[in-house]
């Protein structure tokens, strides 16, 4: 009799014991969860706070006559030499584009990529909209942010109680219903600006720098290619809808529109980047 109730002794402060530990990381638990919701709203409501900055409309630039060589106003271009990365710092990483660390000497600086990239249009009339049909594109490059991908035709999928566009994984997708790049219309295409969780890439991670640059005034150009024929786009403006209120347009002329999700880790709104069509090149080149 004695042993048993020894043991029953030893049970009971067993069992205090657990439900003081218990209760001790559950407080704590609790505290962590409280204090991390706080903060993940406190981020959100900074972040949603500062998406009017990314909403810009540019001034209106007369292009090139239709028919004329397209020539890119000029910029401030470093000098560069095959030799020239030994005197660049790899700190901080604006010196040097992370995709290059492997092979610093490959390096190559966006400006002049651009350049190049930039070479062989010609200006079209952008109030004479008559191209098309047109294939679709197959490639966008935004050489100015960086941004360089595979393009492809998203599909319309069928849910329980209503239809959706699939997202695009590691590539730009384009609504097919739209106009294709380079035809007269509304063309539309959406990238990730990251998954974290699913890990469809984050191919237009870098098209939040865009507001930014118009800003400061600089043009940044959007490049299609489908493989016979470029286009190329000038961005005009920027603008930020909640995601409740995005709706595909249609204007007149050849306009492009991409749209990524913003803010980080929020994603409550999209980012659209407008472009309108000013040049084109059948040589396909890039």
């Amino acid at each position: 009799m004695e042993a048993g109730y020894d043991y029953l002794l030893l049970r009971g402060r067993f069992q205090k014991r657990f439900a003081r530990f218990t209760g001790v990381f559950l407080l704590v638990f609790g505290i962590l969860l409280l204090a991390s919701g706080g903060a993940y709203y406190g981020y959100a409501s900074k972040a949603r706070s500062n998406l009017d900055t990314l909403q810009v409309s540019v001034d209106f630039v007369p292009s090139p006559a239709a028919g004329d060589p397209f020539v890119p106003p000029p910029r401030v271009v470093p000098s560069f030499s095959p030799t020239a990365i030994s005197d660049t710092p790899l700190y901080p990483g604006d010196s040097l584009s992370a995709d290059s660390w492997n092979s610093p000497r490959s390096y190559e600086p966006l400006e002049l990529r651009e350049q190049a990239l930039l070479q062989g249009f010609t200006s079209i009339d952008p109030d004479d909209p008559t191209l098309g049909p047109i294939a679709p594109a197959n490639r966008i490059i935004i050489p100015a942010i960086g941004i360089d991908s595979t393009v492809t035709e998203l599909s319309i999928l069928d849910l329980e109680n209503s239809r959706t566009y699939e997202t695009p994984k590691n590539a730009v997708g384009h609504i097919p219903e739209t106009a294709n790049a380079g035809e007269a219309g509304d063309s539309w295409f959406f990238g990730h600006t990251e998954s974290p969780l699913r890990g469809e890439g984050s191919v237009f991670f870098t098209l939040q720098n865009v507001p930014k640059r118009l800003k400061n005034g600089e043009t940044v150009y959007i490049i299609t290619d489908n493989g016979s024929a470029r286009f190329l786009y000038r961005a005009t403006g920027t603008r930020v809808v909640h995601q409740d209120d995005m709706r595909l347009t249609e204007s007149e002329g050849n306009n492009i529109h991409l749209v990524s999700c913003v803010p980080r880790f929020g994603y409550t709104h999209r980012l659209i980047v407008t472009g309108e069509l000013i040049a084109t090149d059948a040589g396909g080149r890039g």
